[in-house]
């Protein structure tokens, strides 16, 4: 022999490539913990934004319902004022009772709307004035009250009336004689 005996060539070629894929193995190693830690930290970043994602839709469906009952609560609104209006607008029935001369007082109707099936309900003493059965007093329009009193009994400081509308007496006071 020549020499130290090293072996033959393939096993320390052999031996090289184990130790070549054991380098490679190691970084591989090194590599894939890395690839890891970026995924479980990607996973908890992702957990993150969804939770984020899921405040920002309870907030968007917590602001839409306050837009729907804001919207609704206008509308309500609206309709009030327009009904408001339209009551305003509405032609009414207001009666007055003033006085003429001798025992006749004059039922007036000031308002803009006719006053239909006109009834007296106010109990006399003595003799009611003559109101005609469903008279229709129209804007404008006057209505001659005759009243006496008896020797009994005095006239009534106030006349209640009812019509088409009104079931509610409307009570109007009867001025004195001057």
């Amino acid at each position: 022999m020549s020499g130290p005996e090293w072996g033959d060539v393939a096993s320390w070629a052999a031996f090289a490539l184990a130790g070549g894929a054991a380098l490679i193995s190691l970084k591989a190693r090194g590599d894939s913990k890395r690839s890891a830690a970026a995924t479980v930290r990607a996973a908890d970043a992702a957990e993150a934004s969804l939770a984020e994602a899921r405040k920002s839709a309870d907030g968007a469906v917590r602001s839409a319902s306050a837009a729907e009952e804001a919207l609704a609560l206008q509308r309500d609104e609206a309709a009030s004022r327009r009904a408001a209006e339209e009551d305003v607008r509405r032609p009414r029935v207001a009666l007055a009772i003033v006085f003429h001369q001798g025992h006749t007082w004059h039922l007036i109707n000031e308002g803009t709307a006719p006053a239909r099936n006109l009834r007296l309900l106010t109990a006399f003493d003595f003799q009611a004035p003559d109101v005609p059965p469903n008279l229709i007093l129209d804007p404008g329009d006057v209505q001659p009250l005759r009243m006496l009193a008896g020797l009994v009994g005095s006239l009534p400081t106030v006349l209640e009336f009812t019509w088409e509308g009104q079931d509610q007496p409307v009570r109007l006071r009867v001025p004195p004689k001057p």
